[in-house]
């Protein structure tokens, strides 16, 4: 237990972080980039698996009792987000560069939609601005993974991109 307790604790600091007043409060923005997603995406290229999924798990029902009108949204989301990368992770790493930009743009989007549908229906959100709002999460996320991906293939030098 003591073995998974640091992996949920830096979840944990990236829920807080993620929900922070700094991004909407300081930099103005309306979507926040999903670090939770990102740390979800890096455990499972770094072969930790379990503890991806055990993170997604917990870390979306952590969310959705800190947000009670979306329930299980985030507990959904994030862990078949987990298992669709577990299934295409060998693949990934043989992939070139278009295809996976795609499959985390995929990534993204198992996540952003079932949310932003669920938002739509409750809400007075209007059809293209619920699109706007899809498109921006992918682009922050796709960014931000493939940067942390490009970052961790460069370093430790696993993979050719």
């Amino acid at each position: 237990m003591i073995f998974y307790l640091k992996y949920f604790v830096i979840a944990y600091l990236l829920v807080v972080i993620q929900s922070n007043v700094f991004f909407k409060g300081v930099l103005k923005l309306f979507i926040v980039p999903d670090f939770v997603l990102v740390y979800i995406f890096w455990l499972t290229m770094e072969n930790k698996e379990n503890i991806a999924k055990y993170v997604g798990l917990f870390t979306g029902i952590f969310l959705d009792l800190l947000n009670p009108e979306k329930t299980f949204i985030n507990t959904f989301s994030y862990f078949f987000s987990t298992l669709y990368i577990i299934n295409i992770k060998n693949k990934f790493i043989g992939l070139n560069f278009t295809l996976k930009l795609l499959a985390i743009v995929l990534f993204s989007l198992i996540v952003s939609i079932p949310k932003t549908v669920y938002s739509f229906f409750l809400s007075n959100v209007s059809l293209n601005q619920s699109l706007n709002l899809i498109g921006f999460y992918v682009l922050y996320n796709a960014v931000i993974i493939y940067f942390i991906y490009y970052f961790t293939v460069f370093v430790l030098k696993r993979d050719e991109i």
